[in-house]
């Protein structure tokens, strides 16, 4: 009797594993079909963009409810901007960014494309750069803080034959426009020069992110070179 209890618990949690699934799996079909609220995962590319990672912070708890609620509605394109209230909501307002009067204010020029946001909001993302900054010194033996968040980038670091520089423009003998990665590494003995410039592109931007990237720092590398 003991055995086939066993068996038949074994079972029945088989069953729930399957019901729970497939209710798992028609809830994702209805809000991929959502015109609006299902964009974010229509348009990211698997090919780019690593889903289980994208979708980890959901399962952490580390936010509050109301945060997390606004970073989802930010990604469905539902929060009240000039283009979504003109759009959506139908209301008689201008469709345009209110900062540049350029392109539409949608969540993905809010904060990827708005050139007025470019030159300053978005130049915080760059902590980013300011941690991948501290783990080449840290890789490299060079003396810095024991947290990350307190590493303050200095425009040059040398240890041996390597040179870390920080943000500084390349003197070359033709006249280069882009001129200033965000981090060059620079080994003197095997004769080798690392450019490292750091963007975040919006998901469904990476492709052409990247191209504009090798473009902008093309001319740099042949004058290196």
């Amino acid at each position: 009797m003991l055995q086939t209890a066993r068996c038949l618990k074994t079972e029945v949690q088989k069953e729930t594993r399957k019901m729970k699934d497939s209710i798992a799996e028609k809830t994702k079909e209805r809000w991929h079909a959502k015109r609006m609220h299902g964009q974010f995962l229509r348009n990211l590319d698997k090919k780019l963009v690593d889903i289980e990672q994208s979708y980890r912070w959901l399962k952490s708890g580390d936010i509050k409810g109301e945060t997390e609620s606004e970073i989802v509605a930010a990604q469905n394109q539902a929060i009240s901007t000039n283009y979504f209230k003109n759009k959506t909501l139908k209301e008689e307002i201008e469709s345009k960014c209110r900062l540049c009067k350029q392109h539409e204010e949608t969540i993905d020029n809010l904060t990827t494309g708005c050139p007025i946001l470019a030159k300053n909001e978005y130049l915080m993302r760059h902590k980013i750069c300011t941690h991948l900054h501290y783990s080449i010194c840290k890789a490299l033996g060079i003396e810095t803080t024991n947290k990350w968040y307190t590493h303050m980038p200095k425009p040059v670091c040398e240890v041996g034959d390597v040179t870390v520089l920080w943000n500084q423009a390349v003197h070359t003998d033709r006249e280069v426009t882009a001129n200033r990665p965000d981090i060059i590494i620079k080994n003197n003995k095997e004769k080798t020069c690392t450019l490292i410039d750091v963007a975040i592109p919006a998901d469904r931007n990476v492709v052409q992110k990247e191209a504009e990237k090798k473009l902008k720092y093309k001319s740099l590398c042949i004058e290196i070179q």
